[in-house]
């Protein structure tokens, strides 16, 4: 039995696709909408975001798709000019289904990491965390209520000086680091991704003053002020957190050490999600840099590619802007990346309206049926009007 718009009702279990929408567009899809704001003044490109408003809104209504906000969205909006109506936007389209903290998932992904490198080194067979369920506030795929509410967020003016503070300060980091990368035009991609993670090693192993003597243990690299990795675990304490899953298994506490620093040097400390899909990112980049890009990323880049690189493995589908998907597509990038996610942007923006359209031409016709039943054929076509 479940929650349903006529009561307590049994209905057939959904599948829905998890599809993410960034904040450039969610952007683009306000100014088309709103009676008091400007649209971008190309009708065709206009047209677009109110098509693809209107799909996403019916595909939501259909049961078919879902499109999750995440604590990005919310920085994103609080440092733009027009936080309420992006705001409503993406509550909108999410229906109040959100990623959970990002240093929640982070953590998450540490965890999942510590026990597969325990699993293999013990021949044991750990049972992982389940991503997939544990990274949302709720059951995504429970049936919706046709009502939406829009609850605004509430925080304080130190919030938003905080945010911009930090948001600088990354971005600082972006630029020194990328005067350093067109310097050194002759460091290849592999090389540029194995110095980040040595340079992340470094920062964790420092972190912890009974680390520090493993530093000289590290293979040697270029002395560079390689802080960005940093930035990504800044907020958790990595160290006492493999020392807590280990403790959880059984590993007594003068053992903890040398498995700690035997599973930082591990592939399996590396193929953590966000460090590997970020390493990835940094060094596609670098390699940028080195060979002739002229600016630094910009502000929203750099808070795009931590979101891709959180949250990209649980999505079937995202839509983000054309510089990150163009990092996605090189060769190195993409070859690394076994994840299964469509990734689409402005340059083939065409094919993001096909494969929507697909999902809907795809959907069970007793699904639809059902989604008919309970909400209505006029409700389910006719699209939302968001700004009145």
């Amino acid at each position: 039995m479940l929650n349903t718009p006529c009561g307590r009702e049994t209905l057939p279990p959904l599948s829905k696709k998890i599809i993410y929408i960034d904040q450039f567009a969610l952007s683009y899809m306000v100014r088309a909408l709103h009676p008091e704001m400007k649209a971008t003044g190309n009708s065709e490109a206009d047209y677009f975001w109110l098509q693809l408003y209107q799909k996403l809104d019916k595909l939501i209504k259909m049961q078919i798709i879902i499109c999750p906000q995440s604590h990005f969205h919310l920085e994103e909006s609080i440092v733009s000019n027009f936080f309420e109506p992006l705001e409503k936007m993406y509550q909108f389209l999410s229906r109040g289904f959100q990623f959970t903290d990002q240093n929640e998932i982070k953590k998450q992904q540490i965890k999942e990491s510590v026990l597969s490198w325990l699993g293999n080194l013990t021949k044991h067979n750990y049972s992982m965390i389940s991503s997939y369920h544990t990274v949302f506030n709720q059951n995504i795929n429970s049936w919706l209520l046709r009502t939406f509410h829009y609850k605004p967020a509430h925080y304080s003016p130190a919030y938003e000086d905080e945010l911009r503070k930090s948001r600088e300060r990354i971005h600082q980091q972006w630029i020194r680091e990328f005067c350093l990368w067109k310097e050194e035009t002759k460091i290849k991609f592999e090389q540029w991704k194995e110095i980040f993670y040595l340079s992340l090693m470094k920062e964790i192993l420092y972190s912890h003053p009974d680390y520090r003597k493993y530093i000289d243990m590290l293979p040697a690299q270029p002395h560079y002020n390689i802080k960005l990795g940093y930035f990504l675990i800044e907020s958790i304490d990595i160290i006492e957190l493999i020392h807590s899953v280990f403790q959880g298994k059984g590993i007594e506490r003068e053992a903890l050490e040398l498995n700690t620093w035997h599973y930082l040097q591990s592939e399996s400390f590396r193929q953590i999600p966000f460090l590997k899909i970020y390493a990835l990112f940094y060094a596609s980049f670098a390699r940028k840099g080195g060979s002739g890009q002229k600016s630094p990323p910009d502000r929203g880049t750099t808070n795009d590619l931590n979101m891709l690189s959180l949250l990209l493995p649980y999505c079937d589908a995202m839509f983000i802007d054309n510089q990150c998907r163009s990092s996605l597509e090189e060769k190195e990038v993409r070859d690394n990346i076994d994840y299964k996610t469509k990734v689409f942007s402005l340059n083939n923006k065409e094919e993001f309206l096909a494969y929507l359209e697909k999902l809907e031409a795809d959907f069970p016709l007793e699904y639809r049926k059902k989604a008919e039943e309970l909400y209505g054929a006029k409700w389910i076509n006719t699209p939302t009007q968001l700004y009145k």
